[in-house]
């Protein structure tokens, strides 16, 4: 997979990291969203809170303090059930 985008257009989850300023270094954030993008495209998955903190756990991030990835997150699949 080269890239989210698709027709020059970013993912959602590329979309909530930056909307959700979960963008610092940029270092980790091909992991969160490689972490995250079989979830996302996984219908039968729901992301509250304490389920996007699971689902990142095993990605370290030294910038963010992780709130703002699991903001993005949550915003990613709750934009995702609006428009299914």
């Amino acid at each position: 997979m080269e890239s989210l985008q698709e027709n020059g257009q970013l993912h959602p989850l590329q979309s909530s990291f930056s909307k959700c300023h979960s963008l610092q270094c940029g270092f980790c954030t091909s992991g969160f969203l490689m972490t995250l993008k079989p979830l996302y495209d996984d219908p039968d998955v729901s992301m509250d809170e304490s389920s996007a903190r699971e689902a990142i756990s095993g990605n370290t991030c030294r910038c963010t303090g992780y709130q703002q990835i699991v903001e993005a997150t949550v915003d990613a699949f709750e934009c995702r059930n609006h428009h299914e």
